[in-house]
């Protein structure tokens, strides 16, 4: 029996001991082919994944402050994210606030507290008056509107999310916009109604207003609830927030539907309700995205819903994650597509430079291929200050009001730009399917018939990249350390070249 069992540990030794020897050959052998030879891609264009809706970002809280600037810069921040010069952005998110202003803020200096359309002292108690337009003052959020009515002049826009991060404070059972404690259900079940009638309202008089003078054909969502599994309350909260459990976030949206699809009876409007916002999509993680998917799938009108949003905090430029979620999402609710709707990378002191840059394009390629996200919006468009959470900046300078972009905004704009609503994504293989050499792509076959590759390069050397397909030119974008969307044309010859720390677009024909 003893000699039994050292013939077996023998063989297990031999047995593991080829298997270390045959992993150290081949990945000998693929470091060397990596390093010393080229990368292949290979674009199918009969292998057809999601449609791409498009890209956009939040007004949220800077805009309000923004009647400070001159006329001219205003339209200059507008230019730059959603004009034919600028980012191209069609998705603006407008951020419809819970009135924190009204009631103290979040802090002096702070550019995180909202107004609010409602006249708070009509409500003395019935909280029907929210359903009556008359009972609002349009005028109090006007730098808000002026910034969004210059947004949708520059032509882009064809989708308008219209979003909530906290239910008005009238609403709340602290009278705040934020949980005395935190994780605390903050919405009043007897407000369910009146939140809803409060976003309705606010949303027709922007629709009415504002956006049907540009193109009322503009798709309109609502979207009630932001990130709600996050602790929203305490002494610690800095912004409107508000907390749900799974079975209160289930009955407030089954109210909500409810109400919105009266509305769009009685009033002919093709408002679209937007859930749920979460936090992020990561799995296994405290924010049990699957807990709360399981919860709002038991009611009917989850089945008519044909999207789900999600942020991408916490899961950053990972490509286990996203592949987790979006089998997660294929095995259970295969009929819904996925917009991450909010991103940001959440630490003090902005990066300027393409460590960055590289490093956000990694995220927005990776939730575009790995997660299959048919839409991409950046948190903030316009920050303030030294947070990573802008993709331009407005900041004050002794000469004046400036406004400021890094390379992230460039990075962003290698997709915003030449991926345009209606792109279809391809198969893009890459020989280093490990990623020792650095590189990353994504292809979209346009509706123009041009495709469109978007390819990173995270290594500090220069790449060449071999490339079949039958085209005859190129068009060339290229955002690294020295240009900003530099732009080039050339006949195509097989072979493409990324610069070190770059991120290039190439539309081929």
């Amino acid at each position: 029996m003893r000699q039994k069992t050292r013939d077996n540990i023998f063989i297990s030794l031999i047995a593991l001991a080829v298997v270390v020897v045959s992993l150290a050959l081949f990945f000998g052998a693929y470091t060397l082919c990596m390093f010393f030879g080229d990368t292949a891609i290979t674009l199918d264009v009969n292998k057809r994944y999601q449609t791409i809706e498009g890209f956009g970002a939040s007004s949220a809280w800077i805009y309000q402050d923004m009647g400070d600037l001159e006329p001219s810069l205003q339209d200059e921040a507008m230019e730059l994210l959603y004009g034919d010069s600028g980012l191209m952005l069609n998705t603006f998110r407008y951020n419809i606030g819970g009135g924190s202003n009204e009631i103290g803020g979040y802090g002096e200096g702070s550019l995180n507290g909202t107004n609010s359309y409602f006249i708070a002292d009509r409500f003395t108690g019935d909280y029907s008056v929210f359903a009556d337009e008359s009972n609002y003052d349009f005028t109090k959020c006007a730098v808000v509107d002026g910034m969004f009515e210059q947004a949708l002049a520059k032509g882009n826009i064809t989708h308008v999310v219209f979003f909530a991060n906290s239910p008005h404070y009238l609403m709340t059972k602290n009278g705040k916009t934020h949980g005395e404690v935190e994780y605390d259900n903050n919405l009043k079940e007897e407000a369910y109604g009146a939140f809803a009638d409060y976003l309705l309202v606010s949303v027709n008089y922007l629709y009415e207003n504002i956006i049907c003078k540009y193109d009322p054909q503009i798709k309109v969502y609502i979207s009630p609830v932001n990130e709600p599994q996050w602790k929203w309350g305490g002494a610690s909260a800095s912004q409107e927030g508000c907390h749900y459990d799974p079975e209160p976030l289930g009955k407030f949206y089954d109210v909500f539907y409810d109400r919105l699809t009266a509305y769009n009876a009685a009033n002919g409007t093709d408002y679209i309700m937007d859930i749920f916002e979460s936090g992020n999509y990561k799995i296994p993680d405290s924010s049990d995205v699957k807990k709360y998917l399981k919860e709002l799938a038991k009611y009917d009108w989850f089945e008519e819903l044909d999207n789900i949003s999600v942020h991408s905090y916490g899961t950053d430029n990972s490509k286990y994650y996203k592949d987790v979620f979006a089998d997660h999402m294929e095995s259970r609710y295969p009929d819904k597509k996925i917009s991450v709707t909010e991103y940001c990378v959440l630490e003090f002191g902005v990066v300027k430079d393409m460590s960055m840059g590289v490093y956000n394009a990694q995220t927005i390629l990776r939730d575009l291929r790995d997660l299959g996200a048919v839409s991409w919006s950046w948190w903030l468009s316009v920050s303030q200050g030294d947070y990573e959470d802008g993709l331009i900046y407005w900041n004050k300078t002794e000469s004046g009001n400036v406004i400021n972009k890094y390379k992230r905004y460039y990075v962003m704009g290698q997709f915003s730009r030449y991926i345009p609503e209606g792109s279809v994504r391809i198969e893009a293989k890459y020989s280093d399917f490990l990623g020792f050499n650095g590189v990353d792509c994504v292809a979209f076959e346009r509706p123009d018939g041009k495709i469109a590759l978007v390819v990173i390069n995270a290594g500090n050397s220069e790449k060449k990249i071999s490339l079949s397909g039958e085209f005859s030119s190129y068009a060339k974008i290229v955002t690294d350390n020295e240009r900003d969307w530099q732009e080039s044309e050339g006949a195509f010859d097989g072979t493409l070249t990324l610069s070190p720390m770059s991120v290039t677009t190439y539309l081929l024909y």
